[in-house]
């Protein structure tokens, strides 16, 4: 996994110099693993759920759209690769402080209830990735809480029996 990371920025958007945006950029990768990991918890990929990945890195991370795609379909392979959620988890612990790691369930949260059909499999990917990146039981409530707020708003649709 760690050859295709430093190929993947080493091509497309690494700073000529080693900086700190560099370990963030780095850490991209992991991230939209994880949320294609928690896509395909329910054995469906559906495009809603891809929509908000590309959505939320892109917006998260400021990259472009071709960047965005590019990150996804190799995140996409290193995911099948992966064996655990640990390879990811750990490499975001190590570099994201704890507001970068609620972001990251906040965007797990909205690729669950991106379908308006959440089941009980992608519920407890995105509890176990929180406990994995040690986000704190209120924090992972409070995104949950956000993106039911924001999708309700958006499409007046019923996300409160989640609750």
């Amino acid at each position: 996994m760690l050859e295709a990371i430093k190929r993947f920025y080493a091509e497309r958007i690494q700073p000529a110099d080693q900086s700190k945006e560099d370990q963030q950029h780095r850490l991209q990768l992991a991230t939209a693993a994880l949320l294609i990991e928690m896509a395909q918890e329910d054995n469906q990929r559906h495009s809603m759920e891809f929509q908000a990945i590309h959505e939320g890195i892109r917006q998260v991370f400021r990259l472009s759209d071709d960047e965005t795609a590019e990150l996804i379909e190799l995140a996409d392979r290193e995911a099948h690769e992966a064996t655990d959620h640990f390879e990811f988890t750990n490499l975001i612990n190590e570099h994201f402080d704890y507001q970068q790691k609620c972001q990251v369930v906040e965007l797990l949260w909205r690729v669950c209830l991106s379908d308006a059909d959440m089941d009980r499999y992608e519920e407890q990917l995105v509890r176990k990735i929180a406990g994995l990146l040690f986000v704190e039981h209120r924090d992972y409530i409070a995104a949950k809480l956000r993106v039911q707020h924001d999708y309700s708003s958006s499409y007046m649709g019923g996300y409160e029996d989640y609750q």
